[in-house]
C-alpha cells in the first residue's frame, strides 16, 4: 500500500464509520465494564484518557466472543475493498509510547518513542496543522497504528514542552516497567531483555541451588531480600548493606510481597527460563498432592488444586514442573480431581491446559525483565 494523502484521507472516514459502529448499544455494557477495569493515567487531561481509552476499546479490546470491535466491523461490512479492509485491520497493532519530537519532514513528523527507542514517521488525518503544537524537542504522549510503511495517530494525544523533560521521562520509566513489552518491538530490546533474564536466573539458581524453591511463609520476605542482596552485589560491586540504587535490569529492581504471599504458610518460586520468576501461594500443598493423590480427600487440598486449575493469574507452568517428577502419578491426581477414571497425563495434560490456561497459548512468550535504558534508569 503507497503511502499518499488520499490514504490518510481515506483513514479519517474509515475510523468515523469505525467510531460510529462502536458507538451502538450492543457494545455499551463490554464498554462501560473495560472502563472500569482499567487505571486511567493522570498525566493528561480526563476527556483525552478517554478518547484514547475508546481507541483501545475499539481496537484492541477482546469482547466476550474474543473478537475486537474493529473486527466485527471489518466482517459487517462485506462491501469494504481489500485495502480498506487491511488497512483497518493493520490498525489492531498499535504502539503506545511517549514521543520526543525530532523534526517535520515535508507532511509527516519524525518522533523517537522513548520506550522502545525507535524513530517513526508519524502522520495526521486531522491534518498538518496538530504539528504545530509539537516542535522539535517538544514530548507527545500518543497512540500509533500503522498505515502504509508509515504510522498514524490514531485518537487522541497530549502535548508537553522540552521543559517537562524530566516529567517525561519518568513517565516513560514508569510505563517501561509496568508493560515491558512495550519496548519489545524494538528486536535488539528484546534480544537484551532475554539476555537478561538468562543472566538473572543463572544467578537465582546460584543463590538457591535449584530454579525451584519452596519458602515458609514466615521466611519468604526475608530470603528474598537476601537473594536480591546478593545480586545487588554481585551486579554493581558494591557492599549489599550499602544504600544506592537497585539494579534495574534484573528481579532486584522491585520486590514487594503480595498480602496473599505473606499470609502463605509456604510460598513457592520457580524461576523458568521463558516464563521468568513467579511466584506462588500454599504452594507447599500443591506439591504435597502432586506427590500423594490421596490427599485429595481433604478438601483443602482439593480446593486449592482447583483454584490452582481456575486462575487466570496461574500459568500452566507449575503443573508442568511438577507432572514431570511423576507423570503416572499426575494421571491418577487428575484423574480423581476431574472425575476422569482414565485420565492420563501425557495425552490429556496439555489439552486440559490448553483449555483452563487458553490466554497463556494465545499470546508470544515475553522475558519479564525490563532493559531501561541508560536515559531514563535514573528516573526510577
Amino acid at each position: 500500500m503507497t503511502m499518499t494523502a488520499d490514504l490518510v484521507a481515506r483513514s479519517a472516514e474509515l475510523k468515523g464509520q469505525l467510531l460510529d459502529f462502536a458507538r451502538q448499544p450492543r457494545y455499551g455494557r463490554a464498554f462501560g465494564e473495560a472502563l472500569l477495569a482499567r487505571d486511567l493515567t493522570t498525566s493528561i487531561p480526563y476527556e483525552d484518557q478517554l478518547i484514547l481509552f475508546m481507541d483501545h476499546f475499539v481496537l484492541q479490546h477482546r469482547l466476550r466472543n474474543g473478537r475486537t470491535v474493529v473486527e466485527q466491523f471489518v466482517a459487517s461490512r462485506p462491501d469494504l475493498p481489500q485495502n480498506d479492509r487491511d488497512l483497518l485491520l493493520g490498525w489492531r497493532d498499535v504502539v503506545e509510547g511517549v514521543f520526543e519530537v525530532q523534526r517535520r519532514d515535508g507532511e509527516a513528523l519524525i518522533m523517537q518513542n522513548l520506550i522502545d527507542e525507535l524513530a517513526y514517521r508519524v502522520r495526521c488525518n486531522m491534518g498538518t496543522a496538530v504539528f504545530r503544537r509539537m516542535p522539535r524537542r517538544a514530548f507527545v504522549i500518543a497512540r500509533l497504528v500503522p498505515i502504509g510503511h508509515e504510522w498514524l495517530i490514531s485518537g487522541s494525544l497530549a502535548v508537553f514542552p522540552a521543559t517537562e523533560r524530566d516529567y517525561m521521562y519518568r513517565a516513560a520509566a514508569e510505563n517501561a516497567l509496568q508493560e515491558p513489552a512495550l519496548m519489545f518491538r524494538n528486536p535488539d530490546k528484546l534480544a537484551e531483555a532475554w539476555e537478561l533474564q538468562r543472566a538473572d536466573r543463572d544467578r537465582f539458581r546460584r543463590f538457591f541451588g535449584t530454579d525451584l524453591v519452596v519458602l515458609a511463609g514466615d521466611q519468604f520476605a526475608a530470603r528474598m531480600r537476601q537473594y536480591h542482596d546478593f545480586v545487588r552485589t554481585e551486579i554493581l560491586g558494591t557492599d549489599a548493606a550499602s544504600d544506592g540504587p537497585r539494579p534495574t535490569n534484573s528481579s532486584a529492581a522491585i520486590f514487594d510481597v503480595e498480602p496473599d504471599l505473606a499470609k502463605s504458610a509456604t510460598v513457592g518460586v520457580i524461576y523458568d527460563e521463558v516464563e521468568g520468576m513467579n511466584f506462588y501461594a500454599e504452594f507447599g500443598m500443591v506439591e504435597a498432592v502432586f506427590t500423594d493423590p490421596t490427599l485429595l480427600r481433604n478438601h483443602p487440598y482439593s480446593e486449592l488444586l482447583t483454584h490452582y486449575l481456575d486462575d487466570d493469574t496461574v500459568s500452566p507452568l507449575p503443573f508442568r514442573r511438577l507432572a514431570d517428577r511423576n507423570p503416572d502419578r499426575v494421571s491418577e491426581l487428575f484423574g480423581k480431581l476431574l472425575g476422569r477414571p482414565g485420565f492420563e497425563w501425557r495425552r490429556d495434560g496439555e489439552p486440559l491446559l490448553r483449555e483452563r490456561k487458553a490466554a497463556y497459548f494465545d499470546r508470544p512468550p515475553m522475558p519479564s525483565i525490563s532493559p531501561i535504558s541508560d536515559r531514563l534508569s535514573q528516573y526510577i
